[in-house]
């Protein structure tokens, strides 16, 4: 229970509008003394305080990461006016670029129906459409990203599912990032390999800070007793403004019988201002009527028990704890801080590395000194020196060792390996690299984003989801209606309520194999081999209205065959009206019209060029449609002027144009060429990558 969901959620009273009750008082009442309840509470919370602060100083490190990434990594004060606060903040890129890469990964929500008829089909298909709209949406990925950002700055990270009646008409659940330093977990579980990730933790505290009215509103029965630990003897306006700091506890219980019990408490101090079993399960269940007329107890439950409402996020964790044991800012900080050091000095030797003048005190005055400048024209006369060395010597500059260099360059690479963000990975451009290199490099960083999505985004999908099932399940007493705008354009509304999620559905994810960047290159390249069609083409892409674009196409690509009725459809359907009249009507038998001369094109088909037919247009990256004959005569003759030197831009990027030069890039003729005929090959390609994702 938090902030919006009022303490006396599920009694009689709240329920009485519901023809069939799912929580009533009798089964959410707690049978435990507030004095036990306190007691253990403040020993549970004693021990795990003293091993978050005590064994792995959490606080500390919590405060050494998040200074690290916002570039707080140096100590100005010490330094001289001469030298310089150097920083290159390569955690705070490396991580930024991590986090974007796995969460571009978003998985996919299946529904699986509890059997084969068809109204389990239609439900379970409907549910699958809430659910992505709920839960595959942008502010869900903003949530997962600030979570995986959480879980490497802070060592841990939670969403937590609530229910707000103040949503809509009937009220809904949402999911909330929980701020890490106003949550404390229970220190002696584990993160379990299946199942939920808070099942093993019998202890959940999280702070709650809200206006002192709100808390005096929420929990009538302690208002005395709150008003006398607030200091308050009236509750005047400002008073009721203040904020007043509580926990929110969740917790698993035993009674004598050894049976669990999962429950929820809110303390002030030494007031336990409420407690109940968790509402967000239903205790009580109703009875149903089988086709065999006899009786069963069933439940308003997609979960099989009661479960904490927190999805923690874990990746790198031996066991110890729920807390992550270490993350890959904390290892690149020893290393952020070399590269630091070795860039001032690189900077302050550069800056000192100026050549110099010394002069003799005894041939040239510190006023005739002074006058002397850096201009090349300028001549210095000394009239007494037959030496000119007695006066004035030379001192020449004294550059950085490259030794520096070398060692910050090292560093920075192996910042980079820690978080699999490379410079190939990240689309910085790396000079004199080859492209077999650059895919090896990208293969292995993308290997890890994978595992990191697979193992971390991935759960934490499938716990949205799951809590999203329950949710609706339980609370979705009334219709509530779920509207979005589809992928084709089209309106998408689903009506839901809980009697219509059969029992037994069963919801999982399965995430992506390639991500948005990637998907987009692999369809391009299936186009170039004519291995996929225009709807799978326009969906990869992600294009808007796939099937509208598809349609266009095919209308398209038939009018430019010489079909008049294909042509007329085509202009319709984009909204541009050419002037174009329907073709004349079959002329009856014995009234034909003479034919056409021979080559000459059909009354009311567009202009072609002489021998064209429908096979020889082809569907490039952006949907347009080019002759495969000359797009591949100007790649070969691009190419050879590449070759020869030339700076070149690239004619266009249809398919049959890109895919001359990814023949001749994956041929062994590439690998004989110089490294500058190779780079100016790679940035060709390249500029045509950027021109492709650009649209143009």
């Amino acid at each position: 229970m938090d902030n919006t969901l009022t303490p006396d959620f599920g009694s009689i009273d709240s329920r009485q509008q519901t023809t069939e009750p799912v929580v009533a008082e009798s089964t959410i009442e707690l049978p435990i003394t507030d004095q036990d309840l306190l007691a253990v509470v403040r020993s549970r919370n004693s021990v795990d305080l003293a091993f978050t602060k005590g064994v792995i100083k959490l606080d500390d490190r919590r405060k050494l990461n998040e200074d690290m990434w916002v570039g707080k990594q140096l100590d100005e004060t010490g330094l001289y006016n001469w030298q310089v606060p150097y920083k290159d903040n390569l955690i705070w890129q490396d991580l930024e670029n991590r986090i974007a890469i796995a969460v571009g990964r978003m998985p996919q929500i299946i529904v699986t129906p509890p059997s084969g008829k068809q109204e389990d089909k239609d439900m379970a298909e409907s549910l699958e459409k809430v659910l992505e709209i709920k839960i595959q949406n942008d502010a869900s990925k903003r949530i997962v990203k600030d979570g995986l950002r959480q879980l490497h700055l802070y060592l841990t990270a939670a969403i937590k599912c609530r229910w707000d009646k103040n949503i809509g008409k009937h009220g809904d659940f949402i999911f909330e990032l929980v701020n890490p330093r106003r949550l404390q977990l229970d220190t002696s579980a584990v993160i379990p390999h299946d199942g939920f990730t808070a099942d093993n933790c019998e202890i959940i505290s999280e702070w709650i800070e809200e206006p002192a009215g709100v808390v005096l509103s929420k929990f009538p029965k302690k208002r005395e007793d709150l008003m006398r630990a607030f200091g308050f003897v009236r509750g005047t306006p400002r008073q009721m403004m203040a904020k007043i700091r509580y926990q929110e506890v969740w917790f698993t219980w035993y009674d004598q019988q050894g049976k669990l019990i999962e429950g929820v408490a809110w303390i002030y101090q030494s007031i336990v201002m409420d407690k109940m079993k968790n509402p967000y399960f239903d205790w009580q269940g109703y009875e149903s009527v089988d086709e065999n007329d006899e009786v069963e107890e069933l439940f308003f439950n997609y979960f099989e028990r009661p479960r904490k409402p927190y999805i923690l996020f874990s990746y790198q964790n031996l066991g110890r704890s729920p807390y992550e044991d270490t993350t890959a800012v904390e290892q690149s900080i020893p290393l952020q801080k070399i590269v630091n050091k070795r860039g001032r000095q690189i900077t302050e030797i550069s800056d000192r590395a100026i050549p110099k003048l010394a002069f003799a005190g005894s041939f040239i005055s510190k006023e005739e000194a002074r006058r002397v400048t850096n201009d090349p024209d300028e001549h210095i006369w000394m009239e007494q020196a037959t030496d000119v060395r007695q006066a004035v010597q030379f001192i020449p500059a004294q550059p950085p060792s490259p030794v520096l260099l070398q060692d910050m360059m090292q560093n920075r690479n192996q910042i980079d390996s820690k978080f699999n963000t490379h410079a190939t990975t990240r689309g910085d451009r790396v000079p004199n690299e080859s492209g077999v290199s650059k895919q090896i490099t990208r293969e292995g960083d993308l290997a890890m984003s994978d595992d990191l999505a697979d193992v971390t985004v991935q759960r934490v999908m499938y716990e949205m989801a799951g809590w999203a099932t329950q949710m609706m399940k339980l609370m979705y007493d009334k219709e509530h209606y779920v509207k979005d705008i589809g992928k084709d354009g089209e309106m998408i509304e689903v009506a839901l309520k809980r009697d219509a999620i059969a029992d037994g559905v069963a919801v999982n994810v399965k995430a992506s194999s390639t991500d948005k960047q990637q998907k987009r290159v692999d369809a391009q390249m299936e186009v170039a081999r004519k291995m996929t069609d225009p709807l799978t083409y326009f969906e990869d892409m992600d294009k808007p209205n796939p099937k509208d674009l598809t349609k266009k196409l095919i209308l398209f690509q038939m009018g430019a065959g010489g079909d008049p009725n294909a042509m007329l459809a085509y202009t319709q359907a984009i909204g541009v009206d050419l002037g174009m009249q329907p073709p004349a009507p079959e002329t009856p038998p014995g009234s034909e019209a003479p034919a056409a001369p021979t080559g000459e094109a059909p009354a009311g088909a567009p202009p072609s060029e002489p021998g064209a037919t429908p096979q020889d247009t082809n569907l490039d990256p952006n949907g347009s449609v080019s002759g495969a004959g000359g797009d591949a005569e100007q790649a070969q003759a691009d190419l050879q002027s590449i070759l020869s030197g030339q700076m070149v831009e690239p004619a266009t990027v249809s398919p049959d144009y890109i895919a001359v030069f990814i023949q001749f890039v994956q041929s062994p003729e590439f690998e004989q060429l110089s490294p500058e005929q190779q780079q100016m090959l790679q940035q060709f390609v390249a500029r045509m990558q950027e021109l492709a994702a650009g649209g143009q």
